[in-house]
Formats: structure tokens, C-alpha cells, sequence
């Protein structure tokens, strides 16, 4: 049996929730999903996650606070943060939180799934494929 990345999803809306864990599980990706911050945190500081994916909505102070936070006690996990289209300051906004890298909604599956192999697999292993 070989290792499965653990991906941690923090998601609130249902159809987003499900297409996200369906897509990660079908490539082999083992899929934790939570709405709440604190939760994710509880989830974080119970086992090893891989990478993070957080919904920031520009008015979810408690997101962006989280992300900063996994920052802090996580150095070492990658956090995808997602945005709505209309939030100008996603950049801005994952910036300041400290995410890696950054997803504007709707996702396509397949941006999606590209984005969490590049953060996740050893450097240049994916350039080479």
C-alpha cells in the first residue's frame, strides 16, 4: 500500500464540497473536509495534512485568520486559497494571510487538481512529466 497525500478542504458551500473531495479521492488524494475554521485547526493539530485548501471570501476574517495561523504552526503545508471573482483584493488578501498560491471561483477540476500536484509533488518532478 502506498502513501496517499492527505489534503484537508475548507469549504462551506455543499456542490463545491463534494466536486472537490470527489475529484482529489478519484486521483488517489485522501480527502478531509471541514466548514469551520476551527475545525480545520482541530484537524491540523490531530494528524498530517499535505496541503490545505481554504475558501477566503472577502468578508471571512476568520478564514484569512486561519490561513495565517497554519502559517504559523505549518510552516511546511501549502495553503490553495479560493476567492469569488469579484473579490479584487485576492491577491491583496492571500498575501496578507500568507497562502501559497490561489484558485479564482468557479474552479475547473482540472486547474484545480494542477494546482495541488505542483504544490505538493518534490520540486521539478512535475516540469519533467
Amino acid at each position: 500500500m502506498g502513501y496517499a497525500p492527505q489534503i484537508l478542504v475548507v469549504e462551506s458551500e455543499p456542490a463545491v464540497e463534494f466536486s472537490f473531495e470527489r475529484a482529489l479521492s478519484d486521483v488517489g488524494y485522501y480527502v478531509t473536509v471541514v466548514r469551520k475554521a476551527r475545525l480545520a485547526l482541530a484537524q491540523l493539530r490531530s494528524r498530517e495534512f499535505t496541503a490545505v485548501i481554504v475558501d477566503l471570501s472577502p468578508s471571512d476574517r476568520e478564514r484569512e485568520d486561519l490561513v495565517r495561523q497554519i502559517r504559523s504552526e505549518f510552516p511546511r503545508i501549502p495553503v490553495l486559497a479560493l476567492s469569488e471573482p469579484t473579490a479584487a483584493g485576492i491577491d491583496r488578501q492571500m498575501n496578507a494571510a500568507g497562502a501559497t498560491d490561489a484558485l479564482v471561483k468557479p474552479v475547473a477540476i482540472e486547474a484545480l487538481l494542477l494546482k495541488i500536484y505542483r504544490l505538493i509533488e518534490p520540486r521539478g518532478t512535475w516540469e519533467s512529466r
